[in-house]
């Protein structure tokens, strides 16, 4: 297939309808299944048909962000106290993947940039983040997945309001997206030694 993870501008999405969802508490959101994704097929149609490249899923009356399309959805800003962040949505509700992305970007994250960032899995809103972005906290977004792999995130699209989101020139990485993307990068063509992968030689 085609490199999808450096749309020309950042990966744009928009939120879903208020009667779609793609998982559900008690539902099979967590498992790599075909009826996990066939639900939400229609209305990812509709958001391309529009110029977004996939839909950002929102669970619940409050708004809570779970996934971007089929990948895991990441956020970096900072807090009220003036910590940086890098937030997820959490597994305990099963409504998101355990993408082995999601859990690698969490590990790196919390190994190399201990001393710069921290590193939360819990419930948040879109409202948060739209609120974030009015007071200048919103410092960048990403997807992670296996297609998408890490991909920069610009916009947002809810209610026909547009969150725009900082990131490097072009939609290219931000300052954290870029390094956890360099970093798995590296370990997954085995460009560096890392325990989490073994470069086997060809046979000549």
């Amino acid at each position: 297939m085609p490199r999808v993870d450096q749309p020309v501008g950042g990966k744009r999405l928009m939120t879903n309808p208020d009667d779609v969802v793609r998982s559900w508490v008690g539902g099979f959101g967590y498992a790599k299944v075909g009826a996990n994704y066939g639900p939400s097929l229609q209305a990812t149609e509709a958001a391309y048909r529009q110029g977004y490249h996939q839909i950002l899923w929102l669970y619940g009356p409050n708004g809570d962000c779970t996934e971007a399309g089929g990948s895991n959805f990441f956020v970096v800003w900072k807090r009220k106290d003036g910590k940086k962040e890098l937030i997820t949505a959490p597994l305990d509700d099963q409504l998101i993947l355990d993408g082995v992305t999601r859990r690698s970007c969490l590990d790196l994250a919390k190994d190399r940039l201990e001393d710069e960032i921290e590193v939360t899995e819990r419930k948040f809103t879109i409202g948060e983040i739209q609120e974030a972005v009015s007071e200048g906290r919103l410092l960048e977004a990403f997807a992670a997945g296996t297609a998408w792999f890490i991909t920069p995130i610009s916009l947002i699209h809810h209610r026909e309001k547009d969150i725009r989101i900082p990131t490097g020139p072009d939609g290219t990485p931000a300052k954290i997206t870029g390094k956890l993307k360099g970093w798995l990068s590296e370990i997954m063509y085995g460009e560096v030694k890392h325990p989490w992968a073994r470069v086997i030689s060809e046979r000549q």
